[in-house]
């Protein structure tokens, strides 16, 4: 599996009203909100990228649920561990998470431009160019409630993500527009990223919060 070596996302927050509040484990009116880790993603895809797909989809996962002000990320230093997150014995998970409520892993399991064949025409036959694509991506998701003496799992599932890219004339060239500047956000890729990352942290947030009530 790579990624074997897992590392806890340190969250690095600009001194905004906004990013202030998403700092503060309270609420204003005194209730606390749930307090959590996020795993750094683990590739087990084969895609070719300039950069780290799982370090961008963490990030942007991690920023996205801070910015909400609604759930206290803990900014923890980054370490290692050999364990698989996703696997049946959950019990390492409470000696490495003590200090947390709940823990988060994600693993991107699919990211592929599959081709949009049309008119039964052989898509190697064609320049690229010519043919247009879907970008198909899955994250498998799963929360840890860590409240409890015993670590339970809230939520296990896969969210799906597929961004239709059109055929054209110019193709992005991801060696040169590269995640994190202005362009990448207006490329196929950072659209594609950006909706499943909208779709990841709605998932997270709305199962954290209800668990957090009950």
């Amino acid at each position: 599996m790579r990624g074997v070596l897992v590392l806890i996302v340190s969250v690095v927050i600009a001194s905004c009203s906004s990013n202030t509040q998403s700092l503060t484990r309270y609420h204003e009116d005194g209730r606390s909100k749930p307090s959590i880790a996020i795993a750094s993603m683990i590739d087990t895809t084969s895609y070719d990228c300039p950069w780290s797909l799982s370090e961008e989809l963490s990030s942007m996962i991690v920023q996205k649920i801070s910015q909400s002000g609604k759930i206290y990320v803990q900014s923890t230093p980054d370490f290692p561990f050999a364990e698989n997150p996703f696997g049946s014995d959950l019990s390492w998970i409470k000696r490495e998470f003590r200090n947390e409520e709940f823990v988060v892993f994600l693993e991107l399991v699919e990211h592929v431009d599959e081709p949009v064949i049309k008119n039964n025409k052989t898509p190697v036959s064609l320049a690229p160019q010519e043919v247009s694509t879907n970008l198909k991506m899955a994250v498998r998701l799963r929360i840890v409630d860590l409240r409890a003496a015993s670590p339970k799992i809230i939520l296990q599932e896969i969210v799906r993500g597929s961004y239709f890219i059109p055929k054209t004339l110019i193709q992005t060239d991801y060696n040169q527009v590269v995640w994190g500047s202005e362009e990448y956000r207006k490329t196929p890729m950072g659209i594609a990223h950006t909706q499943l990352v909208q779709e990841i942290t709605t998932r997270l947030s709305d199962y954290l919060l209800l668990a957090k009530s009950q």
